[in-house]
């Protein structure tokens, strides 16, 4: 599952559901750098949303995602799964979205 994710001072400035929209209008997005799958189906996601978007930052590496989010630099949009660590210390939380947002299916690549 794809999920928006901030650190507690994104978490306290956004309480309750929030639109896609209004969440890429104010507030930074961090994203991994295209052509990433992640990259292309959030894409996607706001193409069919009639959402024009600009990350604040682009960035290669999945693990620097979640390391620019835990720090207070925006709200990182990455695959939950991978940040099970980090949402159980709290070191990051989901931020709620109104818009559904489709579930991904990652394949294992050792089939």
């Amino acid at each position: 599952m794809i999920a928006l994710l901030g650190n507690l001072e994104y978490k306290s400035q956004i309480p309750k559901a929030i639109s896609l929209k209004d969440l890429t209008a104010n507030y930074p997005i961090i994203t991994q750098k295209e052509p990433s799958n992640t990259r292309a189906f959030l894409n996607s996601l706001m193409e069919k949303n009639h959402i024009h978007f600009q990350p604040q930052f682009d960035i290669v590496s999945y693990s620097l995602v979640k390391d620019f989010a835990k720090i207070g630099m925006g709200i990182s949009y990455i695959t939950k799964e991978f940040t099970k660590s980090e949402l159980q210390s709290k070191d990051l939380y989901q931020i709620p979205i109104i818009d559904k947002i489709p579930t991904r299916y990652l394949r294992n690549c050792n089939n």
